[in-house]
């Protein structure tokens, strides 16, 4: 059917045609509504479901917390576990840090080693322009040795301290006076030295160790050559016994020998040789040797002087620690003995009418001049009693006239036929060669013995002992509670050598007064003038000691000889923790 009535027009239709709640949302088509036709704002929180799931979509916020509203508590509304790898680059944890290139840095430990010795530098310094006797802080103490009174006496040993100019400590020495024990025939001193002189044997011993003895030990001299009753002109002059010494030359041209050491409590035998005899009508007698022996010791022992040539019967002078002289011989003369290697001379050469002389600690015997017997080799001066005395001369030949003297040193004269002189024996306990005989104008004039050794040792009176180890112990100092870890500072000097860190110098701390000690492990940090160093150590953990505050340090070095190794302490900080 058509319209009835009017027509309507084509104009659009406005909301207010609409009756309310007409358009439901069934009537809307899906995706219908755009977010261009909701208007900023009306969506509130009221239209919004409580619980909205945007897992799936990208939520873009602002630039600043500011702008997410004052209603967001960002510390506890945000929740659960952020990622490493939206955090930085490298592992997180306890030990570790992000820098700021975003990556974890390992955290190192702080090494304060440097300026816990600074401090204790500065202390020094303050100490040393206060003149202070000890210089303590809450926790640390600095002496620099101006007095004694930081050094506890009772539990140092062979501390020696310097006050002149410089204050240190260092290993010092000792002084004491052995006792001895002896039998020597004769005892004297010498200014700073007492000496033993043994003229028949003995011993020897002392109660303490000794390395500055000096001795001179000379064997017995050998007879003359005798000419008794035979054919025949002069006799070899017998030769001097030979001579060892440490205190001025030995025989044969030597120099000194090196001192004796000994023991402390070792019996040392002193043996005096004797002289050599007269044999009838032949070649004296070799004089007996002398010697010092002890079982720490190597001996030191002489070589007694050769027989003086004789006649037909062993006209060569025999070899000795000085040699016998050459005796006549009926178509040559005899040859002359040697002397021994670093204790005396040869005897003197003979011809076919007198006898050469015995040789000396100090020269080669005389030889013979046509008639007349060559004189004895001098012998050695030694002074190691304090007064100079001759030793070892040979003993002269027997001859016509007057060139038959016997060596300086106690050596017999020869026989002479000139005014019919006899021969004269070696000097007791000189070790001189005794004179040679002659048979002339059917006159014969007898040889005589060679003397007697002898052996003298001196020692320096009181022994001093240097090169001794040290050790420093400080007295305590009281911390306000029983500390954890002990520093450790000091000031040392190489006068001699140079000591090994934790070997010839160690340094300890306590904190019990010195009953337990930990040893800490010394570095050098640097110096501070020639030779001298700084020394320390830090955060040494002393906790296993007894729990304590009387804090106290202990030094000790080691292996020091005067003059090669000596290591000196001059100031010394400890600290604690």
């Amino acid at each position: 059917m058509g319209y009835v009535g009017t027509k309507p027009t084509a104009a659009p239709l406005t909301s207010a045609q609409l009756e309310d709640g007409l358009v439901t949302a069934a009537k809307l088509a899906t995706d219908a509504v755009e977010t261009a036709k909701v208007k900023d704002l009306n969506v509130t929180v009221a239209k919004l479901p409580a619980a909205v799931d945007i897992s799936t979509k990208t939520v873009t916020l602002p630039a600043t917390v500011a702008g997410l509203g004052t209603g967001i508590n960002v510390a506890s509304q945000i929740t659960g576990t952020v990622p490493t790898a939206n955090l930085g680059t490298g592992s997180a944890s306890a030990s570790t840090y992000l820098a700021g290139n975003q990556t974890y840095q390992t955290i190192a430990e702080y090494d304060d080693s440097q300026i816990q010795s600074n401090i204790a530098m500065l202390g020094f310094k303050v100490a040393v322009n206060g003149s202070l006797t000890r210089y303590n802080l809450v926790d640390q103490s600095i002496d620099e040795f101006y007095d004694t009174s930081g050094v506890d006496a009772s539990a140092s040993t062979n501390e020696s301290r310097v006050a002149s100019g410089s204050n240190f400590y260092y290993d010092g020495s000792s002084s004491s006076t052995p006792t001895v024990t002896e039998d020597a025939n004769l005892t004297g001193v010498d200014g700073l030295y007492t000496w033993y002189k043994y003229t028949d044997g003995g011993t020897y011993s002392q109660d303490a160790a000794q390395s500055d003895i000096d001795f001179l030990v000379v064997a017995g001299g050998g007879a003359g050559g005798e000419a008794t009753g035979s054919a025949g002109y002069g006799r070899g002059g017998g030769g001097a016994g030979g001579l060892r010494t440490s205190y001025s030359t030995s025989g044969g041209g030597a120099s000194a020998e090196s001192k004796l050491s000994i023991g402390s409590g070792t019996s040392y035998t002193m043996t005096v040789g004797g002289g050599g005899a007269v044999v009838t009508d032949t070649r004296g007698a070799t004089g007996v040797a002398s010697s010092i022996s002890g079982s720490d010791i190597t001996d030191i022992t002489t070589v007694g002087g050769g027989g003086g040539g004789g006649y037909s019967v062993l006209p060569a002078g025999a070899v000795g620690g000085s040699g016998g002289g050459a005796g006549y011989n009926t178509s040559s003369g005899g040859a002359a003995g040697a002397g021994t290697a670093s204790q005396g001379y040869a005897g003197g050469t003979s011809d076919n009418n007198t006898g050469g002389g015995g040789g000396g600690a100090g020269a080669v015997g005389g030889n013979n001049s046509t008639y007349d017997g060559g004189a004895g080799g001098v012998g050695l001066s030694n002074s190691i009693t304090g007064s100079a005395v001759f030793y070892a001369g040979g003993g002269g030949a027997g001859g016509n006239a007057g060139s038959d003297n016997g060596g300086n040193g106690g050596g017999g004269r020869g026989s002479r036929d000139s005014g019919n002189v006899t021969s004269v024996a070696g000097t007791a306990n000189t070790g001189g060669g005794g004179g040679g005989g002659l048979y002339a104008s059917a006159t014969a004039q007898a040889a005589s013995a060679g003397g007697t050794g002898i052996v003298i040792v001196r020692r320096l009176t009181t022994v001093t002992t240097t090169g001794l180890d040290l050790t420093l112990q400080s007295t305590d100092v009281t911390a306000e509670a029983a500390p954890t870890y002990g520093e450790f500072v000091t000031l040392i000097e190489n006068a001699y050598g140079t000591a090994t860190l934790n070997t010839d110098i160690k340094g300890y701390v306590s904190r019990d007064s010195g009953a337990n000690f930990t040893q800490g492990t010394l570095v050098d940090e640097g110096t501070w003038g020639t030779n001298k160093q700084i020394l320390g150590f830090h955060d040494l953990d002393i906790s296993s000691q007894p729990s304590g505050t009387s804090m106290c340090y202990k030094i000790t070095t080691h292996n020091q000889s005067a003059s090669s190794k000596e290591t000196r302490v001059y100031a010394t900080s400890i600290g604690w923790r």
